[in-house]
């Protein structure tokens, strides 16, 4: 599972420039002129970074899990699996109801699953087995393609999440450190990863000023939802099998 971490925002190496006037840079510098910050203390100590991280990875885990729902029961119709992804809604009360009506779907999808499997594997099907598997196969196919193509929107969506969490970070951990070095008069700030000797290192300010600023509101959308191809109703039995 992908996790946001500070180090893959800053892999380009931090470096912020204090602003002031032209007559404050003619003025003697401070000694050190120059500040460090260590990324791995301030990845550890910042606290919206552990909020990021579960909002991140409870994203990710929705799309995964609904992707997975999606190839799962592949041979539910269109109402069939609307009904389902609505009982799986992070919304839907966990009731026992619902948690019957979910098992009697999967249940039901699993035997079309099976009854696909037997009939495809059946060399001399009489003409009622072979509309059955005419419509079986055509669901699967239908909800195979529909699979495939939310499996690549939700990859996107968690990209997209990922890139958004990833310059939340960025930004905040940018504007710590500039606030730090123009109240300490530093006109360059760099990673102390990079530094063998020198600098004053203010990532103890730094840190102290993420956590003290609140993280702005992130819109955590479901993300994308299947688009269901209509079927021409639900699959034929052969007379006698049970319904």
């Amino acid at each position: 599972m992908k996790q946001l971490i500070l180090a893959l925002a800053m892999s380009a190496g931090l470096v912020a420039v204090a602003g002031g006037s032209a007559a404050a840079a003619a003025a003697p510098a401070p000694t050190p002129s120059w500040g460090v910050v260590d990324m791995d203390r301030v990845s550890g100590e910042y606290k919206g970074m552990q909020v990021l991280n579960q909002q991140f990875q409870e994203f990710q885990k929705q799309q995964e899990g609904q992707v997975q729902r999606h190839q799962k029961n592949r041979l539910l119709l269109d109402d069939e699996q609307r009904e389902y992804l609505d009982l799986c809604a992070p919304t839907a009360a966990p009731t026992a109801e619902r948690d019957k009506r979910l098992a009697d779907l999967e249940k039901l999808s699993d035997e079309r699953s099976r009854r696909l499997l037997d009939l495809g594997q059946k060399k001399d099907r009489t003409p009622d087995e072979e509309q059955e598997y005419q419509k079986l196969d055509r669901v699967y196919r239908q909800r195979t393609d529909e699979g495939n193509a939310l499996q690549g929107d939700a990859q996107k969506a968690v990209l997209a999440k990922y890139e958004e969490f990833s310059r939340i970070i960025t930004d905040s951990v940018n504007t710590a450190v500039k606030a730090v070095a123009q109240e300490k008069k530093l006109p360059i700030v760099v990673r102390k990863e990079i530094v063998l000797y020198g600098g004053l290192d203010i990532s103890e300010e730094v840190i102290a000023k993420l956590n003290a600023a609140p993280l702005p509101a992130i819109a955590m959308q479901s993300g994308p939802v299947p688009k269901l191809v209509e079927t021409s109703g639900p699959p034929e039995r052969p007379a006698g099998k049970p319904k």
